[in-house]
């Protein structure tokens, strides 16, 4: 039997170093000029970022890092890791096939991330074709023949930041491991992500991005049973007055020592209260 234990709240922003795509439907959205547009909120039309295209991209990049990808016999495609071992940090983080049930419920949950007032604002004066983006005009040239293919890309300005939020669930599944000492590896993945791409053509310089987040929150069962202030806090959006100047904390600042004595020392005092 799988018991709750609670939940890591981590809470920053997203702002993009480069141009960023994430494609939409262009026949729900036409935008004149554009072959390629970004993914809009139907119902303010900002771009946003999906939590599946950021969570994909975190576990791709994992799932290579932790040497869990192999190519298959078949075809010698890289296939996803679905080995439902309960202590691989692939499946037990990021999920895997519902036929693996012994890893428990999946870790994480990743949140669309959508802009921030500050960025809404700087889109609102953009001198630009486009509402709240950019184009990129781009020529891909037949080697063979010399024939140019010109196409323009709708991107995501540079200097854009997104509210980011991710949700850290910790089980007992009777299995004897700590869910808290897998959170590392959310951590990792973020790393990875920064020193990779999200989005489309990262290797032509799109879609790097870099995070800043406040104190990681710890909302325990008994939290969310009493509406305590912790789960209160954890509850408030990014632009509430409890995180201002709070987005702050660079990756690199949560080091072993860091979640061993804010996270990991913790969740052991509340769990063996």
């Amino acid at each position: 039997m799988a018991r709750f234990i609670g939940n890591i709240v981590l809470k920053g922003q997203m702002e993009c170093l480069t141009g960023l795509h994430i494609g939409g439907s262009k026949e729900k959205m036409e935008i004149g000029g554009v072959d390629s547009p970004v993914i809009r909120d139907p119902w303010t039309l900002y771009p946003y970022v999906p939590g599946s295209s950021l969570k994909g991209k975190m576990r791709s990049l994992l799932e290579f890092a932790l040497g869990k990808v192999r190519p298959t016999e078949q075809n010698g495609s890289f296939p996803y890791c679905q080995c439902g071992d309960p202590q691989c940090a692939v499946c037990r983080v990021f999920g895997s096939a519902a036929e693996n049930r012994s890893v428990g419920p999946t870790r994480l949950i990743v949140r669309d991330a959508h802009p921030t007032r500050e960025t809404i604002q700087m889109w609102q004066g953009l001198d630009t074709e486009l509402m709240y983006t950019e184009y990129k005009g781009e020529n891909n040239i037949d080697r063979l023949t010399s024939a140019a293919n010109p196409r323009f890309i709708e991107r995501v300005v540079k200097g854009s930041k997104f509210n980011v939020e991710f949700i850290y669930s910790m089980f007992d599944v009777g299995d004897g491991v700590e869910d808290v000492s897998y959170f590392c590896y959310v951590l990792e993945a973020l790393k990875l992500v920064e020193h990779s791409a999200i989005g489309k053509s990262g290797s032509r310089g799109y879609g790097q991005v870099s995070f800043k987040f406040a104190d990681p929150m710890l909302v325990f069962a008994e939290d969310y049973r009493t509406g305590s202030e912790r789960f209160k806090d954890a509850s408030k959006p990014h632009e509430h007055e409890i995180f201002a100047g709070k987005f702050c904390r660079r990756l690199s600042d949560f080091d072993d020592a860091y979640l061993e004595r804010e996270i990991i020392a913790k969740v052991r005092e509340y769990w063996q209260a």
